[in-house]
């Protein structure tokens, strides 16, 4: 699915939100391996990140054709510095209804407005395609994240103990949280 939005960052700069295309393989690899190294609230290490730029370039590709996904990323001066999407749960009847979402955001562009926009930008795309539930996990510990999604009216339903293993061996619990659309 095709999306351009520009918005104006709190510090005063332009973004560009957009969809990613297969030129922006590379990039979204080395957003993905930098935001899993900045944070633990991502669900993997940056070596477990093994997808070439070719499998990167068929994804993207494939999500932009997709009428039932959309990924949205964040351009600020030529560089990708946040991503976000949704998917569907299922291709069934009784799941249908239902996508999941997930947002990472480089550190240096924490505060800045950039997750609140991706996250109302796919909320209202998910009003558009039809959804009427979005769902997310979100690490019990991420307060700002959990604090994001409970402004936009998600609300928390169940928690997944010891949902994460970190390789020093503690563990983390996840919060189950959904918004009705």
């Amino acid at each position: 699915m095709i999306y351009k939005q520009p918005i104006q960052l709190k510090d005063g700069r332009e973004c560009l939100l957009r969809h990613p295309t297969a030129q922006d393989a590379k990039s979204i690899l080395h957003h993905l391996v930098v935001t899993s190294g900045e944070t633990d609230f991502m669900l993997r290490y940056p070596d477990e990140i093994k997808m070439t730029i070719q499998m990167e370039e068929s994804y993207l590709t494939k999500v932009e054709k997709d009428p039932r996904s959309l990924m949205i990323c964040a351009e600020v001066d030529g560089k990708i510095v946040a991503n976000g999407g949704i998917d569907p749960v299922g291709s069934c009847d009784r799941g249908k209804h239902r996508a999941v979402f997930g947002v990472s955001i480089q550190k240096a562009y924490w505060g800045l407005g950039i997750g609140s926009a991706i996250t109302r930008a796919l909320i209202n795309k998910a009003k558009e395609m039809g959804y009427e539930q979005l769902e997310l996990e979100v690490v019990s510990s991420n307060e700002r994240g959990i604090a994001l999604y409970k402004k936009l009216g998600f609300e928390a339903y169940g928690l997944r103990k010891k949902s994460f293993k970190y390789r020093d061996g503690h563990y983390e619990d996840e919060y189950l949280m959904s918004l009705n659309l």
